[in-house]
């Protein structure tokens, strides 16, 4: 019962923001129109092949996670279950469902180290987003205080604080222990969320693969950003490198909230923060021409889910 009001919930988000961004957006559909007839198809296909790029930079840092939890991936393996992670993320809660599909496969393959398997995935996807957030605050110190908007400044200060709070809470038991107070609220589960805890805290003896880890993140990053760069200027648009970095980090967070796969969250928060840079028109269509490369990625990964026997779940299982 309640995976089904949730699942209605996140399906109300994405479907109340997408009529309000219609709604928002209704004197200005035959200019959207206009921009996305006018693209420019090779630098679109430029833009999905950074996109995939910045896939297989981020395989690598899986393959690496994994691997310091003594467990054995092929590249492909490991490949096959990004591209999988997209397909579900289509049907499970926000951007990260996939995430539990991913830990799920791995956890049928070393059925014995279940736990390492989902602390692998975690630690994967809490690198992706702490570089990511990093970065925009290096961006910020960088870019100076004329040109930065305060609400875009207070809101990457903000993540900041919390990613930094974090990382301290994940490597410090001692400043853990003091939020102890709030496992009153999991009585049932306090075994496992220890479990979990400790699995995680041991990344912090494997230092060099921890750097390794965040050096491909970055260079995954930046793909992401050259991505949506070049998908831009496939419209004929133009993005500052400075504001991609300070902007589409907030665009990503806010895209994890529940909803179909961050849709209408996504497209809303893209409006919202670069539509004031380029044009609400302009930022619309990128959302759109983004949201298709997303699909195909996604397809691509529901082709080799249909395709691979091993990798059948059932999705009941992990929702």
């Amino acid at each position: 019962m309640k995976d089904r009001i949730f699942s209605l919930l996140r399906i109300a988000v994405s479907v109340f923001f997408i009529a309000l961004l219609l709604y928002i957006m209704r004197d200005n559909y035959r200019d959207i129109g206009r921009v996305l007839s006018g693209t420019k198809v090779p630098l679109f296909i430029a833009a999905l092949a950074v996109f995939m790029a910045a896939i297989l930079a981020a395989t690598v840092r899986l393959r690496l996670i994994i691997a310091a939890q003594e467990m054995k991936t092929s590249f492909y393996e490991t490949l096959s279950l990004t591209f999988i992670g997209y397909f579900f993320n289509n049907f499970l809660p926000s951007t990260i469902g996939g995430d539990v599909v991913k830990a799920y496969y791995l956890g049928k393959k070393n059925h014995t180290r279940k736990m390492a398997c989902y602390t692998s995935i975690f630690v994967d996807r809490v690198i992706g987003l702490l570089t990511m957030v990093f970065m925009a605050f290096l961006a910020l110190l960088l870019a100076g205080s004329q040109i930065v908007d305060d609400n875009i400044r207070r809101v990457i200060y903000l993540i900041t604080l919390f990613s930094v709070v974090f990382v301290v809470f994940i490597t410090n038991k001692e400043f853990a222990r003091k939020f102890s107070f709030f496992m009153v609220f999991f009585k049932p589960l306090q075994h496992k969320i220890k479990e979990a805890y400790d699995a995680v805290h041991q990344y912090k003896r494997h230092k060099i693969l921890m750097a390794q880890s965040i050096l491909i993140s970055i260079v995954s990053q930046v793909l992401f950003f050259i991505s949506l760069g070049v998908c831009a200027a496939s419209i004929g648009s133009r993005i500052p490198a400075m504001d991609m970095f300070l902007r589409i980090p907030i665009v990503s967070c806010l895209s994890l909230l529940p909803s179909i796969n961050g849709l209408g969250l996504r497209e809303g928060a893209m409006l919202v923060f670069f539509g004031p840079l380029i044009g609400k028109e302009n930022a619309f269509a990128i959302s759109v021409l983004w949201l298709f490369i997303l699909l195909v990625t996604s397809v691509i990964g529901g082709v080799i889910y249909g395709l691979s026997p091993q990798f059948r779940v059932n999705i009941k299982d992990v929702s």
